[in-house]
């Protein structure tokens, strides 16, 4: 079951948590009810179940299954509509979804539209509860509903728009403090615009959802322009933020995007990456296709960066796009997962879902949710993993459940994780030598805000980065590159061995991108990069290089739990011994528990005595307590102790696992002892972060050595050996 989202999104002074933790994810994670499913063509109309002929009957498993449903959410001519649009989702602090639309009595943009709203209480199953948030009496066109929900209060706030004919709209709120039943009054704030100097005339919300920060500070995008009766050009398209910082009682005016009408923004997205910056993601507001627009802010949305063009996706369909965070985040100790939903061919077809590993700067899983015909989408993820992606088929809506298992085909679990080793070097930080000498560039769309420029004189010129690889193996080398008109084409060599074709990084307009050169092998130690100039593509007009950072990335992901042999929920009194797979869920054991080969899966259990396994393929202990002793050895796969959808353990006694070739991850426990990482070997370095250890903390002869991915434990005693500096 999951734990409360109210209780768990609160830190003991009141102030919002990473809305995505390890302990809202799944307590009894391993012990879900996973549906399998393949993807479904169709869909189950009028909100009503999915059937049997949809989707294979729930059944209880300790390996968490790949998992798509499909749900009409509203039917063509639900209510006398001639069709429901722009759809927004989020999921309360009740852990109830709720999903906002515009009912329009009329396809177009300036139609009479009303603004509706329905509720599920079973994770977007069914949608039982609905109402009428804005009626349209006089034929108002309401538009743009835009959810935001205060994690601290549980207030749902909706923002919206009301459209004049494309020429003018106002932009109103209301609020629900019962878990959105019913909704308050409406407050117009439109007068805060107007205090804005780009004079714009029309401000639209959203739409989808907003963003609660996580030091608590509630903030909306909204995109601007000037009447549609002027040319696109001089319309002045682009985004601003608003915020609240006191639980929403007052809204004030932030940053906006710069205008630039070569990147005219609109129908935005908001995410908080791990380093507390914010990235919006916008649509490109004139004509299609093109890429997604890109602005950073580095002061909470106070001012924002230059636009650019993201990389990761080619041109396609002008059309909002759906962004959430599935997991990590500001102070999280999980993998950082951002979900991305957007039509993705030159037309609005293809709903496609993309995830990436590095807070939205790559997205390198990819899958079609839906076929065909498609149009707008924004995403919510519940408590469990589950990702909620709620989209037009117009004029129908439907949310699809989806979880990461299906998006990557079981090549990321939220228990064991991706199994992903990434080692990142920071161009301006690297050992660099060129001639003309490079220079460090302050530059807020870059990681860690400055890249690193070369402004070469000559086909020839190169630039010359000094690595650590900290331990040998077969990776993908990833460069990030500004790529704009004056830019070079570049050929890249790792030791004097040229890799792959030249890379030419010229382009009309801003595009920050990786480039990527696949299964290359590489020793532990120092290695020699060059960037050579090459000469000139069809587009360029100069010789430059303008290089963020050179990664190394590689995908070992570990294999699915096994089935249970032996399941023990209850009380158990005496020892257990099994050579088999055992499983505790919800289990009581007062006595030792040894488990020699086959595997030990914990979850919400508690164990009065020591844990010993010996030769299993897989130990998985999350949201439990150990009274005495763990000790863990000689396992094949996996182990995993809290962290990522594992909630933490309390371990009363010492930890010690050791001479394992496994993906191991012990993340977030409290260890009332000492915790000894010793003798083990694997593809992906073992992860100790974010425990807290009463006693010491010593590592020894791990190949690779242990890290802590940012998150340094807390230990009493003395740290030693490869855990000294975590």
């Amino acid at each position: 079951m999951a734990v409360n989202r109210r209780s768990d999104t609160h830190s003991p002074d009141g102030e919002p948590r990473s809305r995505i933790t390890a302990a809202s994810r799944m307590r009894r994670a391993l012990a879900a009810v996973a549906v399998t499913a393949c993807a479904v063509a169709g869909t189950v109309t009028g909100g009503a179940p999915a059937t049997a002929t949809d989707i294979e009957p729930a059944t209880p498993t300790w390996a968490t299954s790949e998992l798509i449903e499909k749900v009409t959410v509203w039917e063509d001519g639900e209510s006398g509509t001639e069709a429901h649009r722009i759809p927004g989702i989020a999921v309360t602090n009740e852990g109830t979804v709720l999903a906002v639309s515009e009912a329009r009595h009329g396809i177009t943009d300036t139609a009479t539209h009303e603004l509706v709203y329905k509720r599920s209480l079973d994770g977007g199953r069914t949608w039982p509860s609905a109402g009428t948030i804005e009626a349209s009496p006089n034929r108002e066109s309401w538009v743009n509903p835009t959810l935001l929900v205060d994690q601290r209060t549980g207030r749902i706030f909706l923002f919206y728009n009301l459209n004049y004919q494309g020429v003018t709209g106002d932009v109103f709120y209301r609020y629900s403090d019962d878990d959105g039943r019913t909704w308050s009054e409406r407050t117009e704030i439109t007068s805060m615009f107007r205090e804005l100097p780009q004079g714009w005339t029309n401000h639209s919300p959203g739409p989808g959802h907003g963003l609660q920060l996580s030091d608590g500070r509630l903030i909306l995008q909204v995109w601007h322009r000037k009447s549609v009766e002027l040319p696109a050009a001089e319309r002045g398209y682009s985004t601003s933020v608003i915020y609240s910082d006191d639980l929403g009682a007052t809204w004030h005016n932030g940053g906006a995007i710069p205008i630039d009408p070569a990147y005219p923004n609109g129908e935005t997205r908001l995410l908080e990456r791990a380093d507390g910056t914010l990235a919006l993601y916008g649509r490109y507001a004139v004509g299609s296709p093109n890429r997604r627009i890109v602005s950073i802010s580095d002061d909470r949305g106070a001012t924002w960066s230059e636009p650019y063009l993201h990389g990761s996706f080619p041109p396609a369909a002008g059309a909002d796009a759906g962004l959430d965070r599935l997991s990590g985040g500001p102070g999280s100790a999980d993998v950082s997962r951002v979900v991305f939903s957007r039509p993705s061919t030159a037309s609005r077809r293809d709903l496609s879902l993309a995830l990436s590993y590095d807070d939205g700067y790559t997205f390198p899983r990819e899958k079609v949710v839906q076929t065909g015909r498609v149009g707008y989408s924004d995403i919510a993820v519940l408590d469990d993993g589950t990702v909620l992606v709620l989209y037009e088929v117009v004029p129908e809506i439907i949310v699809a459940r989806l979880n990461v298992e299906w998006l990557t085909d079981s090549r990321d679990s939220l228990v064991a994780g991706p199994g992903l080793t990434r080692h990142l070097f920071e161009a301006e930080n690297a050992d660099a030598a060129a001639s003309p000498a490079p220079s460090v560039v302050d530059d807020r769309n870059s990681s860690g805000g400055q890249r690193l420029e070369f402004a070469a004189a000559e086909i020839g010129d190169h630039l010359d980065l000094e690595i650590e690889v900290p331990d040998a193996g077969t990776y993908d080398l990833n460069f990030r590159l500004l790529n704009q008109a004056d830019r070079a084409s570049v050929q890249v060599s790792v030791d004097g061995h040229d890799l792959g074709d030249p890379i030419d990084a010229s382009t009309e307009k801003r595009i920050y991108s990786e480039a990527s050169l696949d299964d290359v092998a590489l020793a532990a130690g120092t290695h020699t990069i060059r960037l050579s100039v090459t000469g000139q593509g069809p587009e360029s007009t100069g010789l430059a290089i303008g290089l963020d950072y050179v990664s190394l990335t590689r995908f070992d992901p570990p294999p699915p739990p096994p089935a249970c042999d032996e399941t023990v929920t209850g009380t158990h009194h005496g020892p257990l011994a099994a050579t088999g797979v055992l499983c505790l869920d919800g289990a009581s054991v007062k006595g030792p528990v040894m488990v020699t080969g086959g595997a030990l899966l914990v979850t919400d259990s508690r164990v009065d005595g020591p844990v010993r396994v010996t030769g299993a393929r897989q130990v998985v202990l999350c949201a439990s307590e150990v009274t005495g002793p763990l000790a863990i050895q000689d396992v094949a796969e996996t182990v995993v102790l809290g962290g990522v959808a594992c909630a933490p353990n309390t371990l009363r006694g010492p930890v010690a696992v050791q001479d394992s070739n496994a993906l191991i991850r012990i993340v977030g426990n409290t260890v009332n002892g000492s915790v000894y990482v010793a003798g083990n070997s694997g593809t992906t370095a073992a992860v100790v972060a974010a425990n807290e250890v009463t006693g010491p903390l010593a590592c020894a002869g791990n190949t690779p050595s242990p890290v802590n991915d940012g998150h340094p434990n807390s230990a009493a005693g003395a740290r030693s050996g490869q855990c000294a500096e975590l």
